[in-house]
């Protein structure tokens, strides 16, 4: 009577994964969860009505201050990008972000929040990329918190009236942006 080794059956139950059909199910398993979207928060501004800080100045605010400024935009869907001066993929993104402020000027309000950061340094950071759309600085990590960011940079898109409609956690493509931001125009 032969004995099986361990390592030969486990080599055998592999072999009908890595067939054809295996390794299909496996890419679509992947592809399925990297598509996945992130569950949204429950968060809905409220409020009094605030303005939009000034192009190219990073305002201080606290979390009832950045939701008067939600509040505020209603009527115009809004995306919000969190971000901080130390983050790489903040750094690349950032440009994409300042394109789609100028392209959808007008149509849709781009906020950034920048948080866990000096505020020298952040406004530093916007001087140093030439970026103008308006900025805020997240004081005490509230807003972080509200909207329960795990990676910076986090992207969110509020819809006309003011219900959130997207998260993108990590850093954001030119397309899939411009494919948010079409989306919640239509």
């Amino acid at each position: 009577m032969s004995r099986r080794r361990p390592r030969d059956l486990e080599a055998r139950a592999c072999d009908g994964f890595w067939s054809p059909p295996g390794i299909v199910a496996a890419v679509a398993g992947v592809g399925w969860v990297a598509l996945d979207e992130p569950d949204l928060p429950d968060f809905s501004a409220s409020g009094e009505a605030q303005e939009l800080p000034a192009r190219g100045r990073i305002s201080e605010v606290s979390l009832s201050e950045f939701e008067g400024i939600l509040v505020g935009q209603r009527g115009r869907p809004v995306v919000v990008n969190i971000w901080a001066s130390w983050c790489a993929p903040c750094r690349t993104e950032m440009p994409l972000l300042q394109s789609a402020a100028d392209t959808y000027s007008g149509e849709v309000v781009l906020l950034g929040v920048a948080s866990n950061d000096d505020p020298r340094e952040a406004q530093q950071f916007l001087d140093d990329l030439g970026l103008d759309y308006p900025n805020v600085f997240d004081t005490t990590g509230e807003i972080r918190v509200a909207l329960g960011l795990s990676a910076f940079p986090t992207t969110y898109v509020f819809d006309a009236s003011g219900t959130m409609t997207a998260r993108v956690n990590g850093g954001i493509s030119e397309v899939r942006l411009a494919g948010l931001i079409e989306d919640v125009l239509r």
